[in-house]
C-alpha cells in the first residue's frame, strides 16, 4: 500500500526542526512535520535563553518559540501530532507512526534528548517527591526550601540562578574544581547572595522519609570524605540522552545514543538527516540547533532535487 508522499519529513519541531521547516517552506517543498507533544519542543520549559547571538539580555523560551513558530506558520506546513515508531530507510524513506506511515524523499530526525539522570539510589524513588529535572516547570512548588542543584554548565546554572527566586537557598554541586560555565555566568554566580557553589563534589544517594525527598548524600571526590546535605528539593541537570529509540537499526549511532551525522547532518543513510541534540557533538544550545537545522535543510534539497531528476 502506498502511503502519503512528502518531499521532507521532519521528525521534532523545536529549534532544529523549525528552522529546517521555515527554509522547507520558503524552497516551496511538501513537507511534513511529526511531533510527539508540543510544537516548539523544549522551548516551552525554557524560561529564559541567554546565550542567543543577538539577545544580550537573553530571550524568554516562549516568545523565541512564538517568533520561530510564525516565521514558519507563513507557509502553513503540514503538522501530524503523532509517535514516530521507526524510520524504515529505502527509495523513498518510511516513517511509521502510532498514526500511520508516510513515505518522505528526505528525513529529518530532530527529536532532541530527554534530561540525562545522575543515576544513583533514591533518584528515581523520589522524582517528583523532590527530584525535578524541569526548573521552570516545578520549582515554584519548592518555595521557601532548600534546592540542590547538581549540574555546572551553562543551562544549569542558569537554571540555578533561576531558582533562587524561589528558593529559601539554592546549593549547586559540580565534581569539577571550577564551574564549567562562561565566565559572565560564574561572576553572576559570585555576586547571587542566595547561591551556594560546592565544587570537587558529587552526589552519591538521594534520601528521604514517608515517600518525600530530605536531603543528598555527597562525597570530596578527592578525599572520599561522605556527608548529608539536607535540601527540600534537588534539580538535576547533568546533560542530554538523545531521543533515537525508534532508530535502532536504521542508522548509525553513537556508543551514548546520538546519531552519528557528517558535516552536511547527513547520517549513514543517504537522505536521512540528523540535526539538534540528538546528532553526536552537539553544544546542546539552541543557537546550534538552529543551525543544524538550516544545514540539514540545505543537504536535504540537494537529495530531493538529485532524487528527482
Amino acid at each position: 500500500p502506498t502511503h502519503p508522499m512528502h518531499d521532507v519529513i521532519i521528525i521534532g519541531s523545536g529549534p532544529a526542526g523549525l528552522a529546517a521547516g521555515l527554509y522547507a517552506g520558503r524552497r516551496d517543498l511538501d513537507t511534513l512535520f511529526l511531533e510527539k507533544e508540543s510544537i516548539g519542543g523544549e522551548l516551552v520549559n525554557r524560561e529564559r535563553i541567554r546565550n542567543y547571538p543577538g539577545f544580550p539580555d537573553g530571550v524568554k523560551g516562549t516568545e523565541f518559540r512564538q517568533s520561530l513558530l510564525e516565521s514558519v506558520d507563513v507557509y502553513d506546513p503540514e503538522v501530524t501530532l503523532t509517535e514516530v515508531e521507526a524510520v524504515e530507510p529505502g527509495d523513498p524513506h518510511v516513517v511509521r507512526t502510532t498514526g500511520g506511515a508516510y513515505e518522505g524523499k528526505a528525513v529529518i530526525v530532530a527529536t532532541g534528548g530527554a534530561d540525562a539522570k545522575l543515576g544513583v539510589p533514591g533518584e528515581d524513588e523520589y522524582e517528583g517527591m523532590g527530584v525535578f529535572y524541569c526548573a521552570k516547570c516545578d520549582g515554584p512548588l519548592y518555595r521557601g526550601e532548600t534546592i540542590a542543584v547538581v549540574g555546572g554548565r551553562n543551562n544549569a546554572v542558569t537554571d540555578a540562578l533561576l531558582l533562587t527566586d524561589f528558593a529559601e537557598r539554592v546549593v549547586l554541586f559540580e565534581e569539577a574544581d571550577a564551574l564549567p560555565a562562561d565566565r559572565g555566568l560564574v561572576e553572576e554566580v559570585e555576586a547571587d547572595p542566595d547561591l551556594d557553589v560546592t565544587l570537587g563534589t558529587r552526589v552519591t544517594e538521594v534520601v528521604g522519609e514517608d515517600g518525600v525527598l530530605t536531603g543528598l548524600r555527597v562525597e570530596d571526590v578527592q578525599t572520599g570524605e561522605a556527608r548529608t546535605v539536607d535540601a527540600g528539593g534537588l534539580y538535576v541537570h547533568v546533560g542530554v540522552d538523545p531521543n533515537t529509540g525508534f532508530l535502532p537499526d536504521a542508522v548509525d549511532l553513537a556508543d551514548d545514543g546520538s546519531l552519528v551525522v557528517d558535516a552536511r547532518m547527513e547520517t549513514s543513510v543517504p537522505g536521512i538527516f540528523g540535526a539538534g541534540d540528538v546528532r553526536q557533538g552537539s553544544p546542546w544550545q539552541v543557537a546550534a540547533a538552529v543551525g543544524d537545522g538550516v544545514t540539514a535543510i540545505h543537504a536535504a534539497i540537494e537529495h530531493v532535487e538529485s532524487a528527482d531528476r
